[in-house]
């Protein structure tokens, strides 16, 4: 009961700011012809969480979109070695999302992969994030960014979890949805209960990187990459029941996916692919043990002083008064 109230305290002054709207229907249909590898798809868990750039937090402003674009775009090849900047993300979806104007917090996956095919994305060293509306970018963000633009996007349609599988397998994917208060109670397992968050109230729009799936009980759940930091949810990571995503998704009839350049040879670019997936996975599974290895050691200096405190006590009431 504390830590999800202590969860809902951290948590409920974050922008969700993902405006509704209508779904476009020329929006083009991923084919299963355009993702030729399917080994895998019946997995009863798998993620990208050791491949994708690290969980990061927002912060105060209404930047989820440039965060969840930079974990999508950043599990490119084209920003292997490299990290897409946020911010460019961020502050380019509002020029070419529908909405007038940019004085205004949020905007929307559709308009992040219109300026990305258009203007491309700067590494993070370009524009640095921070907390903060009122940044700019750097001298040369935008001859930076043109040498990493997107080819297109592609929608896949909700239902079909076969091709959202198959493609994740190849790379992330780009999402976003209602969120209900019950989401910031997310707990250490990152399950969030459909019950309970289709009975809470609507808080507001928010995007994130759709990175893997797990069958927990028989049902199928999608795995996201959330930009809270590593204290929400299972280490910045979530499940949602494929049936609460599919009622909840907003803005298009399911995830997103980017195609890039270097995807157009698809003989060169799967065996790149797994090449630099297996050095990534290799590295993150390192980090994520010397992260756990920390916490553990944290854990346990934080018992030291009740350990100390019952020793006394111990002494004291076996041993006090006696000579």
């Amino acid at each position: 009961m504390i830590d999800r109230l202590i969860k809902k305290i951290l948590y409920k002054n974050k922008v969700l700011n993902v405006p509704e709207t209508p779904i476009d229907e020329r929006d083009w249909e991923l084919k299963q012809e355009m993702i030729k590898n399917s080994e895998g798809v019946n997995a009863q868990e798998f993620t990208r969480r050791y491949l994708t750039p690290n969980v990061k937090n927002q912060g105060s402003i209404g930047s989820c979109v440039g965060h969840s674009g930079r974990v999508v775009f950043g599990d490119t090849l084209d920003f292997e070695g490299k990290e897409p900047s946020a911010m460019w993300i961020y502050k380019k979806g509002k020029i070419h999302d529908p909405f007038p104007g940019e004085d205004y917090s949020g905007t929307t996956i559709k308009g992040a992969c219109r300026a990305l095919i258009k203007e491309g994305c700067c590494e993070e060293k370009f524009w640095p994030y921070q907390d903060s509306e009122n940044t700019e970018m750097l001298e040369g963000a935008s001859e930076n960014a043109a040498k990493h633009k997107i080819d297109s996007y592609y929608v896949i349609p909700k239902q079909n979890h076969d091709l959202i599988k198959k493609t994740l397998l190849k790379e992330t994917l780009w999402t976003s949805f209602r969120v209900h208060s019950e989401f910031y109670k997310t707990p250490i397992s990152g399950i969030v209960d459909s019950e309970k968050y289709l009975a809470s109230s609507f808080a507001g729009g928010h995007a994130v990187a759709m990175t893997g799936w797990k069958i927990i009980d028989g049902n199928l759940y999608w795995e996201f990459q959330n930009s809270w930091g590593l204290l929400f949810g299972n280490l910045g990571f979530f499940y949602l029941e494929s049936s609460l995503y599919e009622e909840i998704l907003i803005n298009n009839n399911g995830p997103i996916y980017i195609h890039t350049k270097l995807e157009l040879d698809d003989e060169k670019y799967e065996d790149i692919r797994k090449r630099k997936e297996q050095e990534k996975k290799d590295r993150r599974e390192k980090e994520l043990k010397d992260l756990k290895r920390k916490e553990k050691i944290k854990s346990i200096l934080r018992t030291l002083p009740w350990i100390g405190f019952g020793a006394v006590a111990i002494w004291a009431y076996f041993f006090n008064g006696v000579e």
